[in-house]
C-alpha cells in the first residue's frame, strides 16, 4: 500500500512538472507609427521574461488607442501625441518611451534621394508635378497623406518650414495608417508620402534626406513622441514590469536599432 501511496505521489508530481507554464499576452493597441519599435522592445522584454508576449494589434489610431484604455477595453495603448483636453477625462497616465523621426518616403523608381524643405511643401500642394523638376524621373507625381489629424502629419505643420501654410492637394490620395501608407507608396509609381522612420526603413520604399539631413542624425528636426498610456489600477504584474524595462538601461538599443531616437 505504501508503495501505491509513492508510486501514485511521484505520477501526480511528474504531472504537474510537466504542465508547461501558462503564457501571458500583453497588447498594446493604438497607432501604427512605431510598431517597430514597440515590437522590438516586447522582444527584447521577453528574452528577460520568458512567457510573456506583446503583442501590436494592426493600427487603431492614437485616438483609438486612448478610448479602448480609457473605457477599459483595453490596458495599454500606444500614441503618437499628446492627449488632447477632451481625452482628459479617462485619468490616463502618458509615458514618453521614443522620439519618432517623421521622414518623406517615396517609390523606389522615383530616382530622388534629398528634397529640400521648399520642395517638399512644393510637392504637396501640387505646385511641382513631375519629378523631373526635383532632379528625378520624368514621371508624374502622386501625392499620399494622411488624414487630418495624423500625428506624423501634425509633427510636419509644426517642425518642417512652410508645410503648416500649404493646402495639400486635392489630386492627393488619403490614408489612415503607417502601414497603409507605406504599402500604397511601395506598389504605386511616382509617389510620395511620409511616416515614421522606425516602420520606413524595414520596408520596400526610398525614405529621403531633407535638406541634407537623415532620420538618424541627432539633429534631425522633424521628430515627434511615442507613448504609452494606461490607468494606474493596470500599471501591475507583468504590466508594470514591462513599463519599468522600457524606461531603463536596456531599452536604449532597442529604440535605436528599430529607428527610434531616446528621450
Amino acid at each position: 500500500m505504501k508503495k501505491a501511496v509513492m508510486l501514485f505521489a511521484a505520477a501526480f508530481a511528474l504531472f504537474f512538472l510537466s504542465v508547461p507554464v501558462m503564457a501571458e499576452e500583453i497588447q498594446i493597441v493604438g497607432t501604427g507609427a512605431g510598431t517597430e519599435i514597440i515590437d522590438d522592445l516586447g522582444k527584447a522584454f521577453s528574452k528577460d521574461n520568458p512567457g510573456v508576449t506583446i503583442a501590436v494589434p494592426k493600427s487603431i489610431g492614437s485616438g483609438g488607442g486612448i478610448k479602448a484604455v480609457g473605457t477599459d477595453a483595453a490596458k495599454l495603448g500606444r500614441v503618437g501625441r499628446g492627449i488632447k483636453d477632451n481625452e482628459k477625462s479617462y485619468g490616463l497616465t502618458y509615458l514618453p518611451i521614443a522620439k519618432l523621426p517623421i521622414v518623406i518616403m517615396t517609390h523606389k523608381g522615383v530616382g530622388v534621394k534629398n528634397l529640400t524643405p521648399q520642395q517638399i511643401c512644393d510637392i504637396f500642394s501640387g505646385k511641382i508635378a513631375n519629378w523631373k523638376e526635383v532632379g528625378g524621373k520624368e514621371a508624374a507625381i502622386r501625392v499620399v497623406r494622411r488624414e487630418d489629424g495624423d500625428s506624423s502629419l501634425d509633427v510636419l505643420q509644426k517642425t518642417l518650414p512652410g508645410f503648416k501654410t500649404i493646402a495639400i492637394t486635392t489630386k492627393s490620395k488619403t490614408t489612415l495608417s503607417d502601414p497603409e501608407t507605406i504599402e500604397m507608396v511601395a506598389k504605386t509609381a511616382g509617389t510620395i508620402s511620409f511616416g515614421t522612420y522606425a516602420n520606413t526603413k524595414v520596408s520596400d520604399v526610398t525614405t529621403l534626406t531633407i535638406g541634407g539631413k537623415s532620420a538618424q542624425s541627432a539633429d534631425y528636426p522633424y521628430v515627434g513622441d511615442l507613448a504609452l498610456v494606461f490607468k494606474e489600477k493596470n500599471k501591475t504584474g507583468n504590466i508594470a514590469k514591462f513599463l519599468e524595462f522600457i524606461t531603463s538601461a536596456a531599452a536604449p538599443d532597442a529604440i535605436k536599432g528599430a529607428g527610434g531616437l531616446t528621450l
